[in-house]
């Protein structure tokens, strides 16, 4: 009875905070995490926590492969390292970031790569 009292304290000490949606990752897997915008870095007990302070594309590199993950956060949402896991939290459900996707210049059609590089003045 003493260890089921216990458990429930540590429960309720426990930081809780609920996601619409989200992914883990195995953190040793992971070589490098690339944010391209501001964001704040936390201390925890088993890790840390980075709070974006703005949309930013995100790239998780992985150490096989040369793999890689890229995704887009909104503002406030969270990536958090907890023991062996790499969590991204999302505040938004999964639809709201698949508008958010940038566009390769790979699918791009020929008249928009066209107008996107810059020119010279130059005439051919």
């Amino acid at each position: 009875m003493v260890e089921e009292n216990a458990q429930d304290n540590d429960t309720e000490n426990t930081f809780i905070m609920q996601a619409e949606s989200g992914v883990i990752i195995n953190a040793a897997q992971v070589q490098s995490i690339d944010i391209a915008q501001q964001f704040v870095r936390v201390k925890t007990e088993n890790g840390w926590r980075i709070r974006l302070g703005t949309s930013a594309r995100i790239t998780i590199n992985f150490l096989t492969s040369m793999r890689k993950f890229e995704t887009t956060l909104l503002e406030d949402d969270v990536i958090e390292r907890d023991s062996d896991d790499l969590i991204l939290l999302r505040h938004q459900p999964a639809e709201a970031y698949r508008s958010q996707r940038g566009t390769s210049p790979l699918t791009q059609t020929p008249e928009r790569s066209l107008l996107s590089k810059s020119t010279d003045n130059r005439t051919v």
